[in-house]
């Protein structure tokens, strides 16, 4: 858990007391204090789950996904890394990652799609459908804004499988460092992509936008 250290402006620490949920209440110094000091959010703990082992590949992205509350378990201990994640999951956690409040709704997903369709993101169509790779990297494309690329797919033989409408965004997600092969020479585009490969892809896209 993190920790909040207020100090006076004579250097003396004040008191503080943990309210829970990164909250905290002190008395006022009668001298001035750091307000920097004083509005020090917390660290969040990491995720604990049964089936991320510490040593997994996609065990840091699992953290920053659920610490920045884009994805969260499927269950009180399980992530479920390996299986396959849907359209609409991914449709709320860009919405999520937008700011937009996604509780409520007719189903658990309606107003994240409302909010992909509105902006572009997706068609909002098949959301119980499991996403792909490629349909994956064209909804972050799109949520970017749909940027010039210098991109290229050159390296993977199955390059000629990626569809029409993803390649621009593939070459982007590529040159970006965004998505890699499934192994040296694939990059397998209509290949369901699993909760571990979103999580991974995820947090590139979102290191490499608040960079």
């Amino acid at each position: 858990d993190g920790q909040v250290t207020v100090k006076d402006a004579s250097g003396n620490t004040v008191a503080v007391k943990d309210l829970g949920g990164c909250k905290y209440s002190f008395v006022m110094p009668a001298t001035k204090f750091s307000v920097e000091a004083c509005f020090v959010e917390a660290a969040k703990p990491g995720a604990d789950f049964a089936d991320v082992a510490v040593n997994a590949w996609y065990k840091d992205a699992v953290d920053y996904v659920v610490q920045k509350g884009l994805m969260s378990g499927t269950g009180e201990k399980t992530f479920s890394p390996e299986a396959p994640m849907t359209r609409a999951m991914l449709m709320t956690v860009l919405a999520r990652y937008a700011g937009e409040d996604t509780s409520g709704g007719a189903t658990w997903y309606e107003k994240g799609m409302a909010w992909a369709v509105a902006n572009g993101v997706s068609d909002g169509s098949n959301p119980a459908g499991n996403i792909t790779r490629e349909q994956l990297v064209t909804m972050l494309y799109r949520y970017a804004g749909s940027p010039q690329t210098s991109g290229s797919l050159a390296a993977f033989a199955d390059a000629d499988a990626v569809s029409a409408y993803a390649v621009q965004a593939m070459q982007w997600a590529v040159e970006q460092g965004i998505i890699t092969g499934t192994t040296a020479t694939t990059i397998t585009p209509k290949g369901s992509a699993t909760r571990a490969q979103v999580a991974m892809i995820l947090m590139r896209f979102c290191q490499g936008r608040d960079a």
